[in-house]
């Protein structure tokens, strides 16, 4: 039921609460004194269709730059040759381990101000 539950406190379009909320749900009155259900969102998506870009904007970038290499740097992979695939397969693995893990990212990665 979480899962596939949405959150009625949003404004435009109603975001699944799995991809927005931190917290569980509360329920609030709007302006026009409407109960509805909100809840202290997370930083990864605000509204279930963006991602926050002070959080995970530079890890996603990374993570699309790095599958993009997979496929354009070097020789083009075949898609008739299954050694191709394989080997495209392994560097999207390392891209989305490196890049889209919840591991913390390499301090060397990270350019200091």
């Amino acid at each position: 039921d979480f899962l596939l539950k949405r959150l009625s406190a949003a404004t435009y379009w109603y975001p699944s609460t799995a991809m927005v909320c931190a917290k569980r749900t509360y329920k609030r009155l709007n302006e026009q004194n409407e109960e509805l259900e909100d809840c202290i969102r997370n930083r990864i998506s605000r509204d279930g269709a963006h991602w926050c870009v002070e959080t995970v904007g530079s890890r996603y970038s990374a993570s699309v730059a790095c599958l993009l290499g997979c496929v354009h740097n070097g020789k083009g992979p075949s898609t008739n040759n299954v050694q191709d695939i394989e080997m495209v397969r392994r560097c999207e693995q390392v891209c989305n381990e490196r890049f889209m893990s919840i591991l913390p990212v390499d301090k060397e990665w990270v350019r200091s101000q």
